[in-house]
């Protein structure tokens, strides 16, 4: 999914109906259910990203350090694949990739708060009606 797309569905998945609160509580517990499979398919992707990344490193480093026309030292090879134009977009998606899963686990963390708020509420309706809120 693409950020646009998760913050679309996590502006609705955050939005709370108070005068349902008893289905809210399944509500929620599948909304983290789902926000919990994308965070683990984000991670998935993230970790082929990363394998991506330094597979691409490792050839940049032989490049630079046996094939490329010029001789250069070998403490200066790394500032030569990081600047390389391929590694750059590569690195690029890999920074995006990281960024993404942090939104997905930001929205794990709201829904979280949710549900403590949540459970808060309950406790003080049934304090409110004489029953025990334990």
């Amino acid at each position: 999914m693409t950020v646009e797309e998760y913050e679309a569905e996590a502006l609705n998945d955050l939005q709370i109906d108070v005068t349902k609160l008893e289905d809210c509580a399944r509500i929620l517990g599948l909304k983290k259910a789902k926000w919990a499979r994308y965070l683990y398919d984000e991670e998935c992707i993230l970790a082929e990203t990363e394998e991506r990344l330094n597979e691409m490193y490792r050839d940049k480093f032989h490049f630079y350090m046996y094939e490329f026309d010029q001789k250069i030292e070998k403490k200066s090879i790394e500032i030569y694949v990081k600047g390389d134009p391929t590694y750059k977009e590569a690195e690029k998606m890999y920074k995006k990739q990281k960024a993404k899963l942090k939104l997905v686990e930001q929205v794990i963390a709201a829904l979280d708060k949710q549900s403590f708020s949540m459970n808060i509420i309950l406790k003080h309706m049934a304090w409110e009606s004489g029953a025990s809120a334990t």
